[in-house]
């Protein structure tokens, strides 16, 4: 969705080096790319991040993608970046995939046409669920702070985004940087715990002086008033059944995943879930939709 490209985009290019250090688990030097080439442009969406690395004398691009859910074109999209990259700068591609939610099952790609390998590709995944989240939440880097509560916590979530947002107050000293920080913090963290939730531990009042805040305003309320309240229900289950399948058993393919957007009635949902929890693998959940 835009809003999370747009506060992803801001984090980025402000705590370049933080992204970065979560990637590697270490700080290295490291430059922001600002992508203008045309060729890059027109793909449907641009790289998240590039940035041009150098680590003990190696020098490198980094390539970082940030997806809200797992999905299944990721490799071959990765790919098709990596090349685009590698082929403008001449430099070797470290390629990155950070699931805010859910596991990515794919790593790599690759084919054979006849007698050759033609492509072997692989690249990196980070599902932020896998991460344990203490450090960062106590003692790791400012830029990270929106993505913590999206990690593996002992902590209840309303301890995580108190302390989240106490971060942020008193290490962002500007005030529209800080506003717009605590904003993707709200937001990030709306991919995970219920919004209520959110609203009850973060003052709103502490995000409206972010130059993004009005847009992604306007962007919730136009999709609310394009839902309706019962449709946006709807949506909300679907997300959550959506999400059990992916955690439990990995990617959703195509054809399943438009059968359960076809879903209209709340009882159908419910009984859908049921099915899914029962189930072992992703094959005995399709068959017992059959049934």
């Amino acid at each position: 969705m835009a809003e999370y490209d747009h506060l992803i985009k801001a984090i980025i290019q402000r705590y370049t080096q933080h992204i970065a250090t979560l990637v590697r688990g270490m700080e290295i030097t490291v430059e922001y790319v600002e992508e203008q080439d045309k060729e890059a442009v027109s793909l449907q969406r641009m790289t998240d991040a590039l940035f041009k690395v150098s680590e003990d004398g190696y020098e490198y691009l980094m390539l970082v993608e940030f997806q809200t859910r797992p999905d299944r074109e990721m490799p071959l999209r990765m790919l098709e970046y990596t090349a685009i990259h590698h082929r403008r700068y001449r430099k070797p591609v470290y390629p990155v995939v950070v699931n805010l939610t859910g596991r990515g099952i794919k790593e790599k790609y690759s084919f054979d046409c006849l007698d050759l390998s033609v492509i072997g590709f692989n690249y990196r995944q980070i599902n932020l669920r896998d991460v344990y989240g203490t450090e960062y939440l106590y003692r790791g880097l400012i830029g990270i702070i929106p993505f913590v509560p999206l990690m593996k916590h002992d902590e209840s979530p309303e301890k995580v985004l108190e302390k989240c947002a106490q971060r942020l107050e008193f290490e962002v000293p500007n005030e529209e940087e800080r506003s717009t920080m605590y904003l993707a913090l709200g937001v990030m963290a709306s991919l995970k715990f219920p919004k209520n939730l959110i609203l009850r531990v973060l003052e709103v009042s502490r995000m409206e002086n972010s130059p993004l805040f009005d847009g992604i305003r306007e962007e919730w309320e136009a999709r609310g008033e394009q839902r309706g309240e019962l449709r946006g229900e709807l949506k909300g289950r679907l997300d959550l059944l959506i999400d059990l399948i992916e955690t439990k058993f990995g990617a959703v393919p195509d054809d399943l995943r438009e059968r359960l957007i076809a879903l209209k009635e709340p009882d159908a949902i419910k009984e859908v879930v049921r099915k899914a929890v029962s189930s072992d693998t992703i094959e005995d959940f399709i068959a017992t939709l059959k049934q």
